[in-house]
């Protein structure tokens, strides 16, 4: 039921009042309820290659929006003192049924996350679903007789982990018209592991050191939306759908990645760097969505730029740059609009890392730390002046679209910031602020970085004669496309409550720095359901502020010098998925653990702030200025036990 004529100042008080909050708190859960007393648990699943500990669970496989729609229920009748939980399985196309193959469940985990391949799915109860209906409807009934034998695991306000295996129907013939257009069409699924506390209603994620521990309610970063730890595969966990997605959106989802991936010249799907199975599409699915790209564009596909669903690397000094943004400083160029297109049948330049200009900055205590900024050229126009944009990760912006103004209002006259105002609204989108809404931020990038004109964005960004595409992109696409980013789910925190991580958070504080990187932000009533009355941790105010000349723009312009305040959730996920270390980690590999993925990720190269120029967070933090000159001078002064407390946090978020 939805909370009514509740306000924001009142619902965002409690998080501030308490340092341990109740899981009420953390939002609405659009997939729980309890009805005749019987607590009901809904949800989607997304359907896995393996189990959720495992090298291929996180990748999307071949024909992922067609076919694979699934989702479960689980009732569960101990609130009214029986010994009873129902599991119901919901598929979209028909599965085997057979003695050797047929939909299961497993339960009540006793396996380690940690351990090798053969103890990280581990249950105590492995069970054939009994069909119900069409071979799409399954069901299996934890009874009495489960509890009897299993006690110590069934008890009310435990934690209950489960898992679905489910197999497609490889005669049913939309199938096997798959798997002749794609050999590597696959069968066999597994659900994620999916946790309930038994007597509540609603899914929980998990704990990083824990496996039957309930996760503290700090893990939470995006709210419900959050996801459960990506573990084998961290350069994914960026990719995932929220934990809250409803079936109703699920489809949707799913096609707007396809969108995501589509190639918009020749309409092919194109996969991830990590992606060992290929997705393909149809030849009239390929033929319908060819030819919507102009004749100059920088990219031809929302993943080329958007890694993983993060950013994208500068390559090594000397190398032609693509994926990084290039803008042209102050009014629009007469020949060239307000950006560079450097790829296509008519490239406007060839955009290019000169080199670096470096120097020291001296902290309290005689450590020297070497700043560099990124030097630019476009070949045969010395004289523009650009300014670089890195692509952002892309997670939780339709949870940052769903913050209310007032809001945002209150916070720049409470600490300061400019809500930049576009035709009405407040701009929180882009590294300027210049979008208002999410579905304005998809257009834009269509637009200027794809040559792909829609609807009230339809003048290209040139000033010569270059032929567009074929059509405008029609509303339906840009709207899945909308669904699609909107409703990733939000990786969760570390180990937010731990010694080091809360000393940090202190340090972040002393520093000012939650004056622009405001940590708790709340939604209200959001175009999507899962998105509305969430409480999560963005560390961002979406404001403009001022950060001086170290970071301005090279023009006149107003803004030249004012900048919206990056989020900072997700810094660890951006920098795992700025590499997949596939030849280090092949697919399929079963012996590879998350103690391997996790440390290789940590040493992936990072690129910060606006141009890429900062590769660590000390050398991003000292580039401030402006409003936060006084937050680089404390930050300064910190001793080296600090600093990687600080760090400690940040990495963390």
């Amino acid at each position: 039921m939805r909370r009514a004529h509740i306000t924001w100042i009142a619902w965002l008080a409690p998080f501030f009042a308490t340092a341990q909050v109740d899981y009420s708190l953390i939002g609405d859960r659009i997939n729980a309820r309890i009805k005749d007393g019987i607590a009901i648990t809904e949800g989607v699943i997304r359907v896995r290659r393996r189990h959720e500990n495992d090298m291929d669970f996180s990748k999307y496989n071949p024909f992922y929006w067609e076919g694979r729609s699934t989702t479960f229920k689980v009732e569960d009748f101990t609130p009214r003192g029986e010994k009873k939980i129902v599991f119901s399985l919901f598929t979209e196309w028909p599965q085997s049924d057979t003695t050797y193959r047929g939909n299961d469940l497993s339960a009540i985990y006793i396996g380690d996350p940690l351990a090798h391949e053969t103890e990280r799915s581990k249950f105590a109860i492995n069970a054939r679903m009994r069909h119900v209906k069409e071979h799409r409807h399954f069901e299996w009934v934890l009874d009495e007789n489960a509890f009897k034998a299993h006690p110590e695991h069934l008890q009310s306000g435990q934690l209950l982990t489960f898992e679905y295996r489910f197999f497609n129907d490889v005669e049913h013939p939309p199938w096997v018209k798959q798997k002749n257009r794609n050999p590597h069409n696959l069968f066999a699924y597994y659900s994620e592991f999916l946790r309930i506390r038994m007597g509540v209603p609603g899914l929980l994620i998990d704990d990083p050191d824990s496996p039957n521990a309930f996760p503290s309610p700090k893990r939470y970063a995006g709210g419900w939306t959050t996801i459960p730890t990506v573990r084998v595969e961290p350069w994914s966990a960026l990719q995932q759908q929220a934990f809250n997605l409803t079936p109703a959106n699920a489809q949707n989802f799913l096609l707007g990645r396809t969108w995501f991936h589509t190639d918009m010249l020749s309409g092919r799907h194109i996969s991830d760097t990590s992606d060992d199975k290929p997705s393909l599409f149809f030849e009239d699915m390929e033929a319908a969505r060819a030819k919507y790209a102009a004749e100059l564009y920088n990219a031809r596909s929302c993943n080329t730029c958007h890694v993983h669903n993060g950013d994208s690397l500068l390559p090594d000094p000397g190398q032609p740059i693509h994926t990084t943004i290039a803008k042209l400083s102050g009014a629009p160029h007469p020949l060239f609009g307000r950006q560079i297109q450097t790829d296509g049948e008519h490239l406007e330049g060839e955009l290019k890392l000169n080199g670096l200009e470096e120097h020291d900055v001296t902290l309290d205590d005689g450590t020297v730390i070497t700043l560099s900024k990124p030097v630019f050229s476009v070949s045969g126009q010395p004289d523009l002046r650009l300014s670089l944009r890195t692509p952002p990760a892309i997670i939780g912006m339709g949870l940052l679209e769903a913050v209310p103004e007032a809001l945002l209002l209150r916070l720049a006259k409470k600490y300061g910031g400019e809500a930049r105002m576009i035709d009405g609204q407040i701009g929180r989108f882009g590294w300027k602020a210049e979008q208002p809404t999410l579905t304005g931020q998809i257009k834009t990038a269509l637009l200027h970085d794809m040559g792909v004109r829609s609807e009230g964005f339809e003048q290209l960004d040139h000033g010569s004669d270059i032929q567009p595409g074929k059509a405008l992109l029609g509303e339906k696409p840009i709207a899945l496309i909308d669904a699609y980013v909107a409703l990733l789910g939000v990786p969760p925190r570390v180990r937010p409550e731990s010694t080091e991580v809360l000393a940090g958070e202190k340090i972040f504080h002393s520093l000012e720095c939650q004056r622009c990187h405001f940590p708790n932000l709340i939604t209200q009533d959001a175009r999507y359901p899962e998105l509305t009355n969430q409480r999560f941790q963005p560390y961002t105010d979406l404001l403009l502020h001022d950060m001086g000349d170290g970071l301005a723009d090279s023009s006149d312009d107003p803004y030249a010098r004012k900048w919206r305040t990056a989020p900072l959730w997700g810094l660890k996920n951006t920098r795992d998925a700025a590499d997949h270390l596939r030849e280090q980690f092949a697919p399929g590999d079963t012996h590879v653990s998350y103690a391997d993925t996790q440390a290789a990720v940590k040493k992936n190269r990072l690129q910060l702030l606006h141009d890429g120029r900062a590769s660590s967070l000390p050398e991003a933090i000292l580039w401030h200025g402006g409003e936060a000159r006084g937050s680089v001078q404390k930050y300064k002064a910190l001793s080296k036990t600090d600093r990687q407390a600080l760090e400690a946090f940040l990495w963390d978020l």
